[in-house]
């Protein structure tokens, strides 16, 4: 019993151990993964592999997060079609309602 302890100890350092030594840039975002991730800890614990469906809950989080960004682009895209749209239509409006001056030609005396 008292090296299983001991190797328990050791995994749970060791697990640690390797989220200390992700790059500081993608560490912040490692971190929010698995604090999404552990929302779902009731999901994934009663799966056979906990790991393989930690991975899969984190790959639905992120699937469910690009999907959000599609929508907002897909709204901001149409967003500036109509604002095109209306300034090219004020623009004719703009030159139906001014005429361009004419040229005045002098008569020669």
């Amino acid at each position: 019993m008292e090296n299983y302890l001991k190797y328990y100890v050791y995994l749970n350092y060791k697990m640690e151990n390797w989220r200390d030594k992700v790059d500081p840039i993608i560490k912040i975002h490692l971190e929010a993964h698995i604090k999404q991730t552990l929302q779902h800890k009731d999901a994934y614990n009663q799966a056979k592999d906990k790991g393989k469906a930690q991975i899969w809950i984190a790959v639905a989080n992120l699937s469910k997060q690009i999907m959000a960004l599609e929508i907002k682009i897909k709204y901001l895209e149409n967003v500036l079609k109509d604002i095109s749209i209306n300034l090219n239509e004020l623009k004719a409006q703009k030159r139906e309602v001014i005429p361009k001056p004419k040229r005045i030609i002098k008569k020669k005396k």
